[in-house]
């Protein structure tokens, strides 16, 4: 992940996404990345927002490793997103992308805790994997053990008490492609299980950004039908 999230065009393309979706009231913003992974995320909005105060949060102490090198000036953590070590109305915002469909991950809980650290107000963004036809050894290399579908996602954000601004899929146009794949790496051996996720050539790398980014410009006016991602702006009433 480290290697490849600074350019390959799956993380740009949600990187920009997101960091758009966020709009503060105010400049010095508290804000939550709850599974940061490598930093890539954190990096792009702390240099996006120079006034807000980041906390960076991940299971793995590996990861939060790898997000200190990147000299973000983020808090940064470990613990797990099935129980923030947080106090109630912390945060403005909070992010969860990619997290809730991890093996060990109590997506009820993990929602609700959320909901718990957000102020009045706040907002969440998550994203998830999509849909259960997409499994693959992709899903095996990166510990995922669930997809969802656009009505389980809203059931879980509306039951964890959030209000729901906007839910999309998203990456549809290379669907066919990504499911054939995906269909093919099943019969991969376990022991040779790998994530899609691997250096493109520059051209064609740049060519997929722009179609995703175009997807988006669309999902703001209109939910996308299909796709192998979930994105949700949620709020805290």
């Amino acid at each position: 992940m480290r290697a490849v999230e600074d350019d390959y065009w799956w993380y740009r393309a949600l990187r920009r996404e997101i960091a758009g979706m966020i709009r503060p009231k105010r400049s010095d913003f508290s804000l939550l990345d709850a599974g940061c992974g490598s930093g890539g995320m954190l990096a792009t909005l702390v240099r996006r927002f120079p006034a807000a105060s980041f906390v960076g949060m991940d299971l793995s102490e590996h990861a939060i490793k790898l997000t200190t090198r990147r000299a973000t000036g983020a808090t940064l953590t470990t613990g797990s997103i099935n129980q923030l070590p947080f106090p109630d109305s912390q945060f403005d915002f909070v992010l969860s992308l990619d997290v809730l469909t991890n093996r060990g991950v109590d997506d009820h809980a993990a929602l609700r805790e959320a909901w718990r650290v957000l102020r009045s107000g706040g907002e969440l963004i998550v994203n998830v994997a999509a849909l259960d036809f997409l499994r693959g050894s992709h899903d095996v290399a990166v510990d995922a053990d669930r997809r969802y579908t656009r009505p389980q996602l809203a059931a879980l954000l509306r039951g964890a008490g959030f209000r729901i601004s906007r839910l999309t899929y998203w990456n549809m146009s290379l669907l066919p492609v990504i499911a054939l794949m995906r269909w093919r790496s099943r019969k991969t051996p376990s022991a040779e299980v790998q994530s899609d996720f691997a250096p493109l050539p520059l051209g064609l790398n740049a060519i997929l950004t722009g179609l995703v980014r175009l997807e988006f410009g669309l999902s703001s006016v209109f939910p996308l039908p299909l796709g192998s991602s979930l994105l949700a702006l949620a709020r805290k009433p």
